[in-house]
């Protein structure tokens, strides 16, 4: 196919937005996900922090 100036700029248009709603429908993540990721972090943090305190008091 053989597009005009204007034409060729609204199919470039239409396939960047094409891209742009796929990336960010493909690497959209729910809030479940996300809530159970930051609870084992801060969880983990927590456990870290707590070994590392205990580990300090007791020498």
């Amino acid at each position: 196919m053989i597009y005009g100036h204007n034409e060729a700029d609204v199919a470039l248009d239409q396939k960047r937005h094409e891209v742009n709603e796929r990336l960010a429908r493909e690497t959209r993540i729910g809030w479940p996900i996300l809530i159970v990721a930051v609870v084992l972090v801060v969880g983990g943090a927590v456990m870290v922090a707590y070994l590392f305190l205990n580990a300090g008091i007791g020498r």
